[in-house]
């Protein structure tokens, strides 16, 4: 097991990063298994370090509703709020396809913290630039519309982790329509509606049966994400 290639640990000395490793122990969750839920206690950090899956970070109400919060990939780490506050679980973490995960116990992260500096300001870089896509995420939910929200998350995931295939940019993983309405905080119906518009002008392609999202002209999205809303 390497956590090297994880984006938080780079900056640290071979010795911490070796004695990180040796703390840890490898975890392969089935697909679909919860990985944690809310009101878990917060007793590890988790760092993804193979497989072509991911992990959604979401919250499901008392009446089955969900809200995916964020996806996370290989070379992200996730679950490290709670270790850092001491406070239990706030969201549920789901596996979703096949990854390989390290599990880093709370002492043992929250020590080489302590140890290295390198790794305090990686994490702190980290936590603000998802502090940074939060505000942006509750911006675009209070002003735009929701075609535009849905094309600016297509296009983060697409250049964030997304794949070069004959017909386009893939985005890596499987994402079901649900899915998308999950993360969007909308309903799957009109997710539906404007993915179906968007393959009618060769914006997107969608594979139903295996839940992939292509995206055909990322120029068009981002000429949705550009356009003036009034015009």
């Amino acid at each position: 097991m390497s956590l090297a290639s994880v984006s938080v640990f780079k900056g640290m000395s071979p010795s911490e990063l070796s004695r990180l490793e040796q703390a840890s122990q490898i975890v392969e969750p089935r697909d679909g298994a919860a990985i944690f839920s809310q009101g878990d206690p917060s007793d590890a950090v988790y760092a993804i370090v193979g497989g072509e899956g991911h992990v959604r970070i979401g919250i499901i109400d008392r009446r089955s509703k969900a809200a995916m919060v964020e996806v996370f990939r290989t070379g992200d780490i996730f679950g490290e709020l709670g270790v850092i506050d001491g406070d239990i679980r706030s969201a549920d973490a789901l596996a979703e396809g096949r990854v390989r995960l390290a599990r880093i116990g709370a002492t043992a992260f929250l020590e080489a913290i302590t140890r290295s500096p390198a790794l305090g300001e990686a994490l702190c870089r980290t936590l603000t630039q998802r502090l940074r896509r939060t505000t942006k995420l509750f911006e675009d939910a209070t002003f735009e519309t929701l075609a535009v929200r849905l094309a600016r998350q297509i296009l983060y995931l697409a250049e964030r982790e997304g794949r070069q295939t004959p017909q386009g940019l893939r985005l890596a993983g499987r994402f079901r329509q649900s899915d998308l309405a999950d993360l969007m905080g909308a309903t799957t119906r009109s997710i539906i509606t404007i993915l179906n518009a968007w393959r009618a002008e060769g914006i997107v392609a969608y594979d139903a049966e295996r839940a992939l999202l292509t995206v055909r002209n990322p120029a068009e999205l981002r000429k949705i994400i550009e356009a003036d809303p009034g015009e």
